[in-house]
This record gives C-alpha cells, sequence and structure tokens, in this order.
C-alpha cells in the first residue's frame, strides 16, 4: 500500500449547508469462523449510540491503508487480514447540521494481543472500546445502521447501501 502524502488531511469538508465526509471503519469479530462478539466503540460520556472504530480518510491514503493505520494508531496491535465489506453512502443529522459521509467497512479477524476487556484507544483516552456480544447488537443503536448485515456479508463480496435518516 503506497502514501503518497506524508501527512494526510482528513477528507471532512463543508459543503453547501452540510459535512461530507468519507469514513474508514473495521468490523473486528471474534472468533472469526462463527463470531460471538464485534469490537465497538463509545466515549466516556455515552453518545447514546455506538460505532465501528476506525477514522477519516486522510488525502493520499487509499481506505485499505487508513483501515491499517487507524486500527494501529487506536488499539497498537497490528492488523489482521481485513475484507471489504461495505460501502455505505449514509446522509443523517438536523436540517441545520446535515452530514453526508461515505463509509468503507473492512472486516478483520480479531488480533490474540487485543484485551478481552474494555479499553480506552491510544489516541484519545476518552474514545473506550468493548467487546459486544453479536446477539445484543438489535438492542443497541449501532452505526452504521446496517452493521448486522456487514457482518454476515461472505467472503469475497461486499455490499453497497444508501440510508437517509431524517
Amino acid at each position: 500500500m503506497t502514501e503518497f502524502s506524508p501527512d494526510p488531511v482528513d477528507i471532512r469538508l463543508p459543503l453547501g449547508g452540510l459535512t461530507f465526509s468519507v469514513r474508514v471503519g473495521i468490523l473486528c469479530v471474534r472468533n472469526a469462523q462463527t463470531p460471538d462478539a464485534c469490537l465497538l466503540a463509545n466515549t466516556e460520556e455515552n453518545l447514546g449510540f455506538w460505532y465501528l472504530p476506525g477514522g477519516a480518510l486522510g488525502t493520499g491514503e487509499t481506505t485499505e491503508s487508513c483501515a491499517a493505520r487507524e486500527w494501529a494508531e487506536e488499539t497498537g496491535t497490528p492488523p489482521g487480514g481485513m475484507q471489504l465489506v461495505g460501502i455505505v453512502e449514509n446522509h443523517f443529522g438536523p436540517p441545520e447540521n446535515r452530514a453526508h459521509e461515505i463509509g468503507f467497512y473492512y472486516r478483520m479477524e480479531a488480533p490474540t494481543e487485543l484485551p478481552s476487556e474494555l479499553f480506552s484507544v491510544l489516541d484519545n483516552p476518552n474514545v473506550r472500546c468493548e467487546w459486544i456480544p453479536l446477539t445484543e447488537l438489535e438492542a443497541r443503536p449501532v452505526y452504521p445502521l446496517v452493521i448486522d448485515e456487514l457482518l454476515r456479508v461472505p467472503a469475497g463480496e461486499f455490499r453497497h447501501r444508501v440510508i437517509w435518516e431524517d
């Protein structure tokens, strides 16, 4: 993977009354053959929803290199083999603060070095990651809203979804 910019700038732009961004997320699962849990993030203040580890794509990065960079920055562990499982066009937020986000989602098996208990991410101690059993995902607000579907994408395939939230 070649990086074109030594200091990538996040692709997050104010455009025409909304914020446009490109995000990369990692669906890290435990026990890849028969997954039982997914790693999700939240803040100490509890945002009221959960989200996948990852972050903004930087200029000059590929989505896969961004996923690997974000993973290493947040966990300090090497990323495992990643498979692109979904591209989600997400439109959300109140009328005065709308957002249009293109998200690239990669699935990977949890590295053995990853803590099995709640832990703070390295580059932002206010953000915590926790293993959430797959059986509990429906009962929690998790973004992207199609995470259940993305977790079931067969090897070698990916899904493209468009989500319009009011």
